[in-house]
Order: structure tokens, then C-alpha cells, then sequence
């Protein structure tokens, strides 16, 4: 059971590249001279949705880690709760991400009227 786990791990670990060719297609466009107002916004909204990227990459690798964890813990109670804490941390850290989110495109949506 071990080695299966490991393997699917090793297989995420593997495939978490591909997360990232969004972003390798955003970093090769070349970057426009800010002219205007909706240019500088654009560029901050570009580099929100990097960082929103790179908080969703971090936040699936402490999941993935918390179950594996959780299921080599063997009952252990101090792994089980230390597994439960860090997946609990991983998705309040996805949920205060999405909340800042919101946010920047409220005070985006005010700004542009």
C-alpha cells in the first residue's frame, strides 16, 4: 500500500510542471509600456493571477504531503491531528487567497467604474 501511495505521489509531483505553463505562456509576452491607468491595472491583475497560481501550487503540495501522512500515520493520534491541522492550514490559506482575490477585483471593479 505504501509503494502505491508513493507512486501516486511521485506521479503528482511529476505532473505539477504542467501547472505551470500558464504562467511560461504569460512570462513570454512581452510587457506593455503603461500608457494608461488600465494598463498599470492590467499589469497588477496579471501579476495577481501569477501569485494565485503559485498560492494553488503550494496549497495542493501541503495537501497532498497532509494525506500522505495522514494515511502512513498508522493510527498514530499525534500524526493523525498534526495531517488534519496541516490540510485545515492549506485550506484556510486557499480561502484567505480567494478572499484577497475578491477583494483586489472589487476595489478594481470601484476603480474602473
Amino acid at each position: 500500500m505504501k509503494r502505491i501511495l508513493l507512486a501516486v505521489f511521485l506521479a503528482n509531483l511529476l505532473a505539477l510542471p504542467l501547472l505551470a505553463l500558464p504562467a511560461i505562456s504569460l512570462a513570454q509576452e512581452a510587457w506593455p509600456a503603461i500608457e494608461s491607468p488600465q494598463d498599470l491595472i492590467d499589469i497588477l491583475d496579471t501579476i495577481a493571477r501569477w501569485l494565485m497560481t503559485i498560492v494553488f501550487i503550494i496549497a495542493a503540495i501541503f495537501i497532498v504531503v497532509a494525506a500522505y501522512k495522514f494515511v502512513t500515520s498508522g493510527g498514530d493520534p499525534i500524526q493523525v491531528t498534526s495531517a488534519r491541522q496541516a490540510i485545515l492550514y492549506a485550506l484556510v490559506g486557499v480561502a484567505v487567497a480567494l478572499l484577497a482575490w475578491g477583494i483586489v477585483q472589487v476595489v478594481k471593479s470601484i476603480i474602473l467604474g
